[in-house]
């Protein structure tokens, strides 16, 4: 009599789940146009993401060229909301009170990283980035000039050799992003090389960290039971939680050597905010120590897997279109800023001989028009909207794909907008509309670092 009431009890229970599977993936005749989705994986096989066969950003794409500016794709069990043109990107990123971060940017993060500074809204955010944005100022960058010309030359010195045929700089790259970041944001020198056990346990926290961005259809709860087992993960979090906690500990010698000093690093800064009693209803109450690693770990990881990323973007543009090396080289010579072989004789480079080098912004520009440090940015409506005729109801998140907009021919008319051309920049396209190019997403959210 047991198993018969159990099982009919697991039959009533499958015939439940299949309903609500069945309704959650239904579409209505007010949906956006899109690809019908898998249970569970949503769109992420059938677009290819999950099987390797195509990027992010191409896929957006092609959705925008097979349905139009407004779609939607299932990211897992998340029904988002595609906009693609720049006046849906403007009306999103200006009404702040109505759409925030979304956890989407970074699905299932939270678990590795609950109080970094991209996983937070409302108030607590507001918190963080009162200590955090004073430190990312341009003028705080550009007076450490001097300091990433060392980390430069470091990085030439050892991984750049003319007899050498360089096949994969990623790891010279990320190490040496890290590098420049020690320095600037924690005022030590990591000195991390490709083969350091600490960049081997980035690398370990990264893989974890995008084995569950990927996965966003696993309960919550397996993601954390998965955390707490795994020993690769547990041995690099380990690792990575003692590095920080020797930086901090560092600093907070450092000062208490020199008292009422003024934060010149996000170290600094992070160590003269620390308050067990910070809370969100005073904004300026600092922050905890758990909150305070969770930050240096974003910082270091934004260098890692970001930085890195455009650089080696740059390396990869720069490869491919011997015509532009040519022209900054002639640029550079025509500032007297080209190196040479004489050793004795190096070129300064200043705030002010940076900013005359036209040619190379435009193609800086170009790099982070083409590769943007995100495939896209989320939002997540806080109330009922209408964006372009869409409903939006409470709750409904948003994606506004940036390679889609950086390369719509809408908004670029000099060349083909898909192609490398610096050029543009001094040409038709000199002043396009800001919101044309968001390499680092738009409105109160931008990336802190950009």
């Amino acid at each position: 009599m047991t198993s018969i009431i159990f099982a009919s009890l697991f039959v009533i229970v499958i015939i439940l789940l299949y309903i609500y599977l069945k309704r959650s993936y239904s579409t209505s005749s007010d949906d956006l146009p899109g690809v019908k989705p898998h249970i569970f994986f949503g769109n992420l096989i059938n677009s290819g993401i999950l099987t390797g066969e195509s990027a992010f950003h191409e896929v957006m794409l092609d959705y925008q060229r097979r349905f139009g500016d407004k779609f939607q794709y299932w990211f897992g069990s998340h029904r988002c909301l595609v906009f693609c043109r720049m006046e849906h990107a403007q009306m999103i990123f200006d009404d702040r009170h109505t759409f925030e971060q979304s956890p989407l940017f970074l699905p299932n993060f939270d678990l590795l990283c609950p109080n970094g500074i991209t996983m937070l809204t409302g108030a607590k955010w507001k918190r963080h980035i009162r200590v955090l944005s004073p430190m990312f100022k341009r003028a705080k960058i550009i007076g450490r000039l001097e300091t990433i010309f060392e980390c430069a030359d470091r990085f030439i010195d050892r991984n750049l050799h003319s007899d050498q045929v360089h096949r994969n700089l990623i790891p010279s790259c990320q190490s040496f992003t890290i590098n420049v970041i020690g320095f600037i944001g924690f005022d030590h020198d990591f000195d991390i090389h490709v083969n350091s056990p600490i960049k081997k346990a980035f690398e370990d926290f990264m893989y974890h960290a995008v084995l569950l961005m990927m996965t966003p259809w696993v309960p919550r709860w397996l993601g954390k039971i998965y955390l707490k087992c795994n020993w690769k993960y547990r041995r690099a979090y380990r690792l990575i939680h003692e590095f920080a906690e020797k930086l901090v500990e560092e600093e907070q010698n450092k000062q208490s050597d020199m008292k009422n000093e003024r934060p010149k690093h996000v170290i600094a800064s992070l160590v003269s905010s620390l308050n067990e009693q910070a809370n969100d209803e005073h904004p300026s109450s600092g922050i905890t120590r758990a909150e305070m690693f969770d930050e240096v770990l974003m910082m270091i990881l934004a260098a890692y897997e970001n930085t890195s990323s455009a650089l080696l973007w740059f390396i990869f543009f720069a490869s491919k279109n011997p015509r532009v090396q040519q022209r900054m080289k002639d640029e550079l010579h025509e500032h007297r800023l080209l190196m040479t072989d004489d050793l004795t004789c190096i070129p300064p480079l200043t705030p002010d001989n940076l900013a005359s080098l036209t040619y190379c912004e435009c193609v800086t520009k170009e790099v982070l028009r083409l590769a943007p440090v995100a495939d896209l940015t989320t939002r997540i409506a806080t109330r009922d909207t209408i964006v372009d005729d869409v409903k939006i109801h409470r709750g409904q998140i948003v994606f506004i794909p940036l390679h889609n907009i950086n390369t719509d021919a809408r908004y670029w008319h000099h060349a083909d907008p898909r192609r490398f051309v610096p050029e543009r920049f001094l040409g038709e396209d000199k002043n396009h509309d800001p919101l044309a190019m968001i390499p680092f997403g738009g409105g109160h959210r931008a990336c802190l670092g950009q």
